[in-house]
């Protein structure tokens, strides 16, 4: 509480039965201290059907449909590889605490946010939401494919695995005249997005075909370099020593031996800096 007095925010993920056993009011954070921003990480909130439950990141992911839309229909539901909604959670605190910072600097006063798992699992549910809203129709896992726009899925080619990320009917045809297969391009089942997508267990067969005996490699140099968005599937180690990677800056090196992810954010006036590495186990 001392320490709250002269805080500018404070960040907690307690449920509130937990601040309670241990006498917390947070009503009494900001009677203490009225500029206090109060940002709350929870699972579900403190109200509602749910409220003061506990949450884990695969769980939520579960319950909130994530898994749903991720896999394949031989796969089954699978969740996401890596705690998107842990970390989604964390950029929207962050965000929210900057706004209620501008807010005050308008009012003079603190607030208190609130932040949920659930609220952000339901947030990245683009565009299966909206599909769903629309439509009436429950979506169902796609593998790698979009469920809206064709060809956005990956290949198998001589060399290497490939995604392309075709977005437009312009890019479709660019792909189209490397893979020699302008007729396809020119066939008004596949020259417009939605008639590739309704048609795409016609088109998957000929563009499997078209790739199997190409370099993907020199394939995606030379859709990238003519516009098309489209990449090798790399693994960690592959990215981690990509040229760009170390270009960008973007691993840090610190004594004694330490290796970690930089900062995605590169600011001109005030860059990150990287001082000491955390501590290791047990240190505190």
């Amino acid at each position: 509480m001392e320490m709250l007095s002269e805080a500018d925010v404070l960040i907690e993920n307690f449920k509130p039965s937990t601040l309670e056993k241990w006498g917390w009011r947070t009503d009494e954070f900001s009677e203490r201290n009225p500029r206090l921003i109060h940002c709350r990480v929870s699972g579900f909130g403190s109200d509602g059907p749910y409220g003061g439950l506990p949450a884990y990141d695969t769980a939520i992911q579960a319950q909130c449909g994530l898994m749903s839309v991720n896999g394949s229909p031989e796969s089954g539901p699978l969740r996401v590889g890596l705690p998107v909604v842990d970390m989604t959670t964390g950029l929207n605190a962050a965000i929210g605490v900057l706004l209620a910072l501008r807010a005050r600097e308008i009012t003079g006063r603190g607030q208190f946010i609130e932040t949920t798992l659930y609220a952000n699992a339901i947030s990245m549910l683009h565009p299966h939401a909206s599909n769903f809203l629309g439509t009436g129709t429950c979506p169902m896992p796609t593998g790698n494919a979009h469920p809206n726009i064709y060809p956005y899925d990956s290949f198998d080619t001589a060399t290497a695995g490939v995604y392309l990320a075709i977005g437009n009917d312009a890019q479709f045809r660019t792909l189209c005249r490397h893979l020699g297969l302008d007729g396809v391009a020119a066939d008004s089942r596949y020259a417009t997005n939605p008639a590739r997508s309704v048609h795409r267990h016609l088109l998957r067969p000929m563009l499997e075909d078209a790739l199997r005996p190409v370099d993907g490699r020199v394939l995606v140099d030379k859709l990238v370099r003519d516009g098309v968005p489209a990449a090798v599937i790399g693994s960690v180690q592959d990215v981690l020593e990509d040229p760009q990677t170390s270009h960008m800056g973007l691993l840090v090196e610190l004594e004694p031996g330490y290796r970690g992810i930089a900062s995605p954010i590169r600011l001109s006036g005030t860059p990150p800096t990287y001082r000491r590495p955390p501590p290791l186990f047990p240190e505190t």
